[in-house]
């Protein structure tokens, strides 16, 4: 004779072990993804927590913008010049001019007869180096926040295949700290060359006073060139 028991239960112990199996087959499916999802969630949170220690490269505070165009007409030397004061980029400024190394002349700077009076000394031996150097002083004295104001209007152009001659009138007026702005005025002859890279520069400025009073480029570079 069976078992009152058995008899009376086996339809509630198929369902007991119909949910047991399910229950494990459950427990087989879910655990594996919980555990690739903490496992990401971990990685995510380790590198956030890397990033935060992270040593950053600083930005460079003397790093300037530029404007620089190749100088592959006359032109665009003097394009290039108002650009490098726009910038403050003394680098710009200074491709400017002459190098002998690829262009076979020398710069050559001839101030005005009152700024070399003035200025006595400070134009004996001006170079490339020099049109440079007085650029970056006239930086580190401008006022906060200000840029120099430049203008260059070419007036006349003789140009051959390898040279040429421009005569021009310029405004130039610099912002200074602690005082009012200094502000020049003039003519200037620029002889330009074409070196071996096919770029042009000036190989020979002459600065021209168009009235005795009047403050020129060279007085600036004189007093900044100091």
């Amino acid at each position: 004779m069976k078992s009152p028991l058995t008899q009376y239960d086996r339809p509630r112990m198929t369902r007991m072990v119909r949910m047991f199996t399910d229950r494990q087959f459950v427990q087989r499916a879910v655990v594996p993804h919980t555990l690739v999802l903490c496992t990401l969630c971990l990685l995510l949170i380790s590198l956030g927590a890397c990033n935060i220690f992270e040593t950053r490269t600083p930005e460079d505070p003397e790093q300037v913008s530029s404007n620089y165009i190749p100088p592959t007409q006359p032109d665009h030397v003097f394009t290039n010049m108002t650009n490098a004061f726009r910038d403050l980029n003394s680098v710009n400024y200074a491709k400017s001019f002459a190098d002998s190394s690829t262009s076979g002349r020398t710069f050559r700077y001839e101030a005005t007869p009152q700024a070399r009076s003035r200025y006595a000394g400070v134009f004996s031996n001006w170079t490339r180096q020099s049109e440079q150097q007085y650029f970056e002083n006239i930086r580190s004295r401008l006022a906060f926040g200000s840029i120099p104001a430049v203008s260059i209007n070419m007036t006349a152009q003789t140009l051959s295949s390898d040279t040429a001659f421009v005569e021009a009138t310029y405004l130039l007026s610099i912002p200074q700290q602690n005082a009012s702005p200094k502000e020049a005025r003039g003519r200037a002859h620029f002889f330009l060359v074409i070196d071996r890279t096919g770029s042009w520069s000036i190989w020979r400025w002459i600065d021209i006073a168009t009235a005795p009073s009047d403050i020129t480029w060279s007085d600036i570079k004189g007093e900044f060139g100091q």
